[in-house]
């Protein structure tokens, strides 16, 4: 037997799932709405019958009928040999959205979603079909709905602007405001802009999405770099932390490069002749690509010999499969013994690695598994110095 929440929450479902507030723009009708439940049997009549009694009482009590709900209730007529006729409640039935919004407690907020749909439809029509496919997510910017709208407006008559977002006036619009709003904005603009206002191949939020997606300068990243030969210098300047496009711009003559995760290792570096070392990105390296003069540059990668240092040397080779490891092999690794440590057992990397030589597959699979210890690693900054002069001085 339903009780008045179980009903109340088989009630609520075409307002959760956003289906009646989309009606509300697409015409189409739930009304009348069922709501259908078990209803006793002949048996359990019999030996509940005061209880029977009790539940027919309220629902009737909530009922259309008693002045108190939105809904009538729908009879069927049950004959039993005890107990002759009886008449028993087989279903609900909200004939009208009026009555189920009072039923169910959602007039406020429906009223709120139907001054949204009138503020859309005076300043920006496009976007009601958002509002038929999220009418919930629409709602919960409600406070905030009509600056919503003057900012899309905005960037629909200034497609693609070439601009921070500090330096946008849209009026009654501060930049915290852009920034608070990213991710709707992010799934409202597309559907107002021209084909050239936006890049359509930009999906995500990650790495400056929103701004790289409708033409905004945004914060570059960053990359620090030594050249270890003298005759690479300009300007005085070895040590350099540049932005990836202008680095990208630039070949910076040489013809080695090494790609080094500690920091310390980074400034440490030797020198070398026709090098320079990148250091300090993690698993930033994926960024490395974007620089186009490396693809037929020698490149040598040196990172931890764990779980994390093979992903990142196989994120490398992805896209620039040259790329050789140094200092991360079997005779490394057991040559330092007393130095080793363990990885956070929580954080290890056990993921398939598909960009790896067959010698470091092998060693991978002996971390993953504590072949040579539980959670290994050696960092490498744990590794002898000399053990690095000795890999680089093959390396012309």
């Amino acid at each position: 037997m339903i009780t008045q929440a179980q009903l109340r929450k088989k009630a609520l479902v075409p307002w959760n799932s956003g289906a009646f507030l989309a009606g509300c723009i697409t015409g189409a009708s739930l009304f009348p709405l069922e709501v259908r439940f078990r209803t006793p049997a002949g048996r359990e009549i019999l030996e509940k019958f005061d209880q029977v009694r009790a539940w027919i009482q309220t629902l009737v009590g909530h009922s259309a009928a008693s002045g108190h709900g939105g809904y009538t209730i729908v009879w069927q007529t049950i004959r039993h040999r005890s107990l002759g006729e009886q008449q028993i409640p087989r279903q609900i039935l909200f004939e009208t959205s009026d009555g189920w919004l009072a039923y169910v407690e959602k007039q406020a907020e429906c009223n709120t979603f139907l001054e949204l749909v009138d503020q859309t439809q005076s300043v920006l029509p496009g976007l009601l079909a958002y509002l038929a496919d999220a009418p919930l997510k629409a709602l919960g910017h409600a406070a905030a709905w009509p600056q919503i709208l003057t900012v899309c407006r905005w960037f629909r008559d200034h497609p693609r602007p070439t601009r921070y977002i500090r330096q946008l006036d849209i009026p009654g619009v501060d930049t915290k405001f852009i920034e608070a709003h990213k991710a709707l904005l992010m799934d409202l603009l597309p559907r107002i802009l021209p084909p050239q206002g936006l890049d359509a191949t930009i999906s995500g939020m990650s790495k400056h999405g929103f701004e790289r997606k409708f033409g905004l300068y945004y914060d570059p990243p960053l990359v620090r770099l030594r050249l270890l030969d003298p005759a690479l210098v300009s300007a005085g300047f070895a040590d350099l932390t540049v932005p990836l496009a202008d680095l990208a711009r630039n070949d910076m003559g040489a013809r080695n490069v090494f790609i080094t995760e500690n920091k310390i290792n980074g400034l440490a570096f030797p020198p070398v002749a026709g090098a320079l070392v990148i250091f300090g990105l993690g698993y930033g390296v994926d960024m490395l690509p974007e620089i186009p003069w490396l693809a037929n540059r020698k490149i040598f990668y040196w990172g931890d010999i764990d779980t994390h240092g093979f992903a990142i040397l196989s994120q490398i080779r992805r896209h620039l499969p040259q790329v050789q490891s140094i200092l991360m092999d079997r005779r490394t690794l057991l040559d330092h013994r007393p130095l080793w440590g363990n990885e956070s057992a929580v954080k290890r990397h056990t993921g398939r690695l598909t960009h790896l030589t067959s010698e470091e597959a092998a060693l991978y699979e002996d971390l993953i598994n504590n072949c040579l210890g539980t959670n290994l690693r050696l960092e490498q900054e744990r590794i002898r110095f000399s053990a690095l002069l000795e890999a680089l001085s093959p390396i012309d």
